[in-house]
């Protein structure tokens, strides 16, 4: 299933891509003009891996760091020992993950970091575990040297525009996913109330056309939410159409071709002002604000409309997954591509690796063998999924459990080949080929590979995430009692923590960058 910006959220890369919120995505960027990495290993760029110097081949454990994609995994110990049977052949290395709770896990690889604790690999994204804010604490080890000598399968498969959204200062600091780039995002019904109350739901397009069915919901079912909305997830008040994130409150405007603050922007306070008036109809929770944990939210039941689970499906089978009963699906958000877009989930190195070579040389396992990645995403066959065709071949059709009997699952670009994924209820063949035909039709953002570096107003860019990390809560949910008094303290008080002045910076590098990619 693919997250990002999902599973989220779990949310989402993925979460395909999941930015559940406004995402973040403070990237370095540099002055030089470089060449894409390369897989042909034939260039001075790219040196032969025959000539590399090989790592030790003793055995050694590589720890993977990463959120945990379901609250009901329960099957690690019996999958990893089946996946170390081809690691330990390929790489002489044995693969443990660490799975840490949603609630902790940004504190956690805080505390890792921090502490200087060792560790291998880890998850990261522009959604969770920022890929930013670990390359400005040092946390990353840079993978270019790695990713030529150890990494010619991840070369050969990686889209080349992505290493643009995960290079830093010239150095490539992550592996991004193969991911859709333009993740669109839909509403959730619950399908049985779609159902019963004869809702027309596919023209529900925007939180606007929602109030119809969350009114009939709060008259008459009085044991069900109208709205899911929690502390970090959104009702999709912020899809922004024609604008582009470049850094937290701040956005490219495609259509006036000017960098502007998010908070102004008439769509995105228009959005958030009918959510603070869904919440005085009682159709979001009181408490909503100070609700964690989304996916386990959607999962209780009790909500009749919610975010979709990392990525719109037509006929509602990737939230029916993730969520456990049957719902249906109304399109309502088409991102175009932009740098942000391509590391909806990633995998870096930790600089305090001990063994980072055997780390890249096991995820380039991962991305050349189908098998492995399928075995480590979906888990035992007979036990976490059947087989319902093309059995012992790379191309089968497989039946993933789901909701209560679901005890394993790690989504398939969150370890990175999500083209390779077997044909299943989370992405059927068709929707993997839809993916991979937007990301080369899809239109593109004007500023694609523009990434901000927001080292100069780091002071800035603390003080205004915490402004956010306050009030964005109360914003997503609408629980404030005058909305436009609300907005217009939280601008000012966004303002005096520096955003003109990340803005201007920000608009400083742009105009270098155009200047340089013209």
């Amino acid at each position: 299933m693919s997250r990002g910006n999902k599973k989220t959220k779990q949310v989402v890369g993925g979460m395909v891509s999941m930015g559940l919120v406004v995402s973040v995505v403070l990237s370095g960027c540099s002055s030089d003009k470089k060449e894409e990495p390369t897989a042909t290993g034939t260039s001075s760029a790219a040196p032969k891996t025959t000539a590399a110097v090989e790592p030790s081949k003793e055995l050694v454990n590589i720890s993977w760091y990463m959120r945990k994609p379901i609250d009901t995994m329960k099957d690690q110990e019996a999958i990893e020992a089946e996946a170390n049977k081809t690691i330990k052949n390929a790489v002489n290395a044995n693969l443990h993950f660490n799975f840490i709770d949603a609630a902790s896990w940004e504190d956690k690889m805080k505390l890792m970091s921090a502490s200087g604790e060792p560790y291998d690999l880890v998850f990261t994204s522009n959604w969770t575990n920022p890929i930013d804010s670990n390359v400005q604490k040092g946390a990353f080890l840079p993978l270019d040297d790695l990713l030529k000598k150890y990494g010619q399968d991840i070369l050969a498969k990686v889209d080349k525009r992505s290493w643009k959204s995960v290079t830093y200062n010239g150095k490539i600091m992550a592996i991004p996913s193969q991911s859709p780039f333009t993740t669109p995002s839909g509403i959730v019904f619950k399908k049985d109330l779609v159902t019963k109350y004869n809702v027309d739901y596919k023209k529900i397009k925007n939180l606007q056309d929602l109030e119809p069915f969350l009114e009939t919901i709060k008259k008459n079912e009085p044991t069900i939410t109208p709205l899911l909305v929690t502390k970090t997830v959104s009702a999709a008040g912020d899809h922004i159409a024609d604008h582009t994130i470049v850094t937290k409150g701040i956005r490219y405007d495609e259509k006036g071709g000017q960098l502007v603050l998010e908070i102004e922007i008439p769509q995105y306070v228009n959005n958030y002002r009918t959510m603070h008036d869904y919440y005085v109809k009682g159709y979001v929770a009181k408490d909503a604000a100070i609700k964690t944990d989304f996916t386990a939210e959607a999962k209780s039941g009790k909500y009749a409309v919610m975010r979709d689970s990392g990525g719109y499906s037509e006929d509602g089978s990737k939230s029916t997954a993730l969520f456990g009963f049957p719902t249906a699906e109304s399109l309502v958000y088409y991102p175009i591509i932009a740098t942000s877009n391509m590391v909806g989930a990633a995998t870096a190195i930790s600089k305090t690796s001990k063994n980072p070579e055997r780390a890249m040389e096991l995820l380039n396992a991962v991305w050349k063998d189908k098998k492995l990645s399928n075995t480590l995403a979906y888990g035992l066959e007979g036990k976490n999924y059947t087989v319902k065709s093309g059995a012992g071949t790379d191309a089968m059709s497989v039946e993933a459990k789901s909701g209560a009997e679901q005890t394993w699952a790690i989504w398939h670009n969150w370890l990175g080949p999500l083209w390779d994924q077997w044909d299943s209820s989370w992405n059927s063949k068709a929707s993997l080929e839809l993916m991979q035909k937007n990301n080369n039709e899809a239109k593109t953002s004007a500023i694609l590979g523009f990434l901000f570096n927001g080292e100069v107003v780091k002071s800035e860019i603390a003080q205004v995430n915490a402004v956010y990390a306050e009030l964005l809560p109360i914003l997503i949910s609408g629980a404030m009692p005058d909305y436009d008094k609300f907005l217009g303290d939280m601008k000012q008080r966004l303002k005096d923590a520096g955003l003109e002045k990340i803005k201007a910076e920000a608009q400083k590098q742009l105009d270098t960058w155009k200047a340089q990619n013209k």
